[in-house]
């Protein structure tokens, strides 16, 4: 199993694309300009990968949107928990706010994580679905091998706020704290900078996680 990171937009935020036997999945494709969506489809072109499916850790414009676009030429499914789509459709009004140009096509179809088991498997890639709530109210973390994407929950150094709308502070501290019982040597790849290991971005968090804000 291969993991790929492809980087960019205003946030720098990050894609991923998991890929085993032929097939991948994208991790938050966040990037709404032709060039990023392009990027993420001459990625699959040229190593002759079938999408099986795009699972977002969260629906925040930065994070969604490359999706509408890449299902269209895929065909592939979309998966997020149907508590973000408050959050979905919230994503030109904060992008404008944010002062960011690309307008977003909101994704109208989608498979509900909330609905589906702690484990699914996409292209024969098994993917354990983590609840963590806080940034947002259906955020998730996904643990593939000895791999987990966090989106915004936590980052290399930092949770993520819990100040914009749908945030919760008193959810992000339980969900972090759940992550503290996951084994803390998985290589954490987060929704915006460089990868680490849960461990050492546990160990980074400040105690009161409550005070700390960060990026959409």
């Amino acid at each position: 199993m291969y993991v790929e990171r492809l980087g960019g937009g205003p946030w720098g935020q990050n894609c991923y694309v998991v890929h085993a036997g032929g097939h991948a999945v994208l991790v938050d494709p966040g990037g709404a300009t032709d060039a990023a969506v392009e990027q993420v489809l001459a990625f699959l072109r040229d190593r002759t990968l079938e999408l099986a499916a795009i699972i977002n850790t969260h629906g925040h414009f930065d994070h969604i949107g490359g999706v509408t676009p890449i299902v269209e030429a895929t065909g592939a499914e979309f998966v997020i928990s149907a508590r973000e789509v408050p959050i979905m459709k919230s994503s030109n009004m904060l992008r404008f706010i944010f002062k960011i140009k690309e307008r977003v096509v909101v994704p109208s179809v989608f498979t509900d994580l909330d609905a589906l088991p702690d484990t699914i498997e996409r292209g024969g890639i098994s993917i354990r679905c983590i609840e963590t709530p806080g940034h947002t109210p259906g955020g998730y973390c996904f643990v593939i091998g000895d791999h987990i994407f966090t989106g915004d929950t936590v980052l290399r150094t930092m949770p993520a706020t819990s100040e914009l709308p749908g945030g919760d502070a008193d959810a992000l501290a339980r969900s972090i704290k759940g992550l503290r019982k996951l084994p803390q040597g998985l290589v954490l790849h987060p929704g915006h900078g460089r990868d680490t290991t849960l461990g050492e971005a546990l160990d980074s968090l400040p105690n009161n996680v409550h005070s700390v804000g960060g990026t959409p």
